[in-house]
């Protein structure tokens, strides 16, 4: 399993970047979270709280990238430091356990795959067929760094049972936000027919997460593309009579 963390012997040597002198044990333990932040992080005029926000952050994002890159079960508090350019005693400083590190990194992922999903997905341009817009922007995110990460961590939890006491509660979370999100983002779809919204939401939504972690051979691009148009043409079809009828919007306006 990831995330091993450091032993006693291993935080002597890791803890620091360069071994300073020795201070008293009062002065020592009252030193804020900040202090174990790299020197990169301090003295840049920034308050000190936001100055531990942004070194938590990176050490967040530096996770994700071990997920994606190395996947979970290499992933450790060394990899992590290693990839945030921080030392493992840093990394543990604001993460002390493994399960620490792990609630935040899901929480931090999802929460972020989301605003940066509903921005875009809001953010149609003038003109943009709504249909073919949600199933460009879609497709898009389901290959973003932080869904990858997602499906690394929810595949490793099916035999760590760990890691899914942590996941099982955050997917129900993401998959209620998402749904009421997409019924946010198309309000007239939604009135329009909810049972009708909500199975083309579960149908893109499952083909395309499905074809996101398919490992495809041959004519990979072609066939990419080709299902994705097939997808705008079948949910143009379902909504037709809706759209004929104007009871809900084809195009953004200009």
């Amino acid at each position: 399993m990831g995330f091993q963390l450091a032993t006693k012997e291993d935080s002597k040597v890791t803890s620091t970047r360069r071994k300073a002198p020795a201070r008293p044990a009062s002065k020592a333990a009252g030193r804020s979270r900040d202090s174990a932040a790299p020197k990169a992080t301090r003295g840049t005029g920034k308050p000190r709280w936001a100055r531990s926000q942004a070194t938590r952050a990176e050490i967040l994002e530096a996770t994700i990238d071990c997920f994606v890159e190395i996947g979970y079960v290499r992933t450790t508090t060394t990899e992590i430091a290693k990839k945030a350019g921080f030392t493992r005693g840093a990394v543990q400083y604001y993460f002390p356990t493994t399960q620490h590190v792990l609630e935040a990194s899901v929480k931090y992922l999802t929460e972020k795959w989301l605003d940066q999903y509903m921005t875009a997905a809001r953010s149609a341009p003038p003109g943009a067929d709504y249909i073919d817009y949600a199933v460009e922007t879609l497709w898009r995110f389901v290959n973003d760094k932080q869904f990858i990460a997602w499906q690394e961590l929810t595949a490793a939890s099916r035999t760590d049972p760990e890691l899914r006491k942590i996941i099982r509660p955050a997917a129900a979370r993401f998959e209620k936000l998402r749904r009421d999100m997409s019924r946010d983002n198309f309000p007239d779809f939604h009135e329009a027919s909810v049972e009708k919204f909500q199975r083309n939401r579960d149908t893109l939504r499952f083909v395309l997460e499905g074809m996101s972690s398919t490992i495809l051979t041959y004519d990979k691009k072609q066939r990419i593309e080709a299902q994705l148009q097939w997808l705008k043409e079948w949910f143009h079809a379902s909504w037709r009579e809706e759209l004929e009828s104007n009871v809900v919007k084809h195009h953004q306006d200009g």
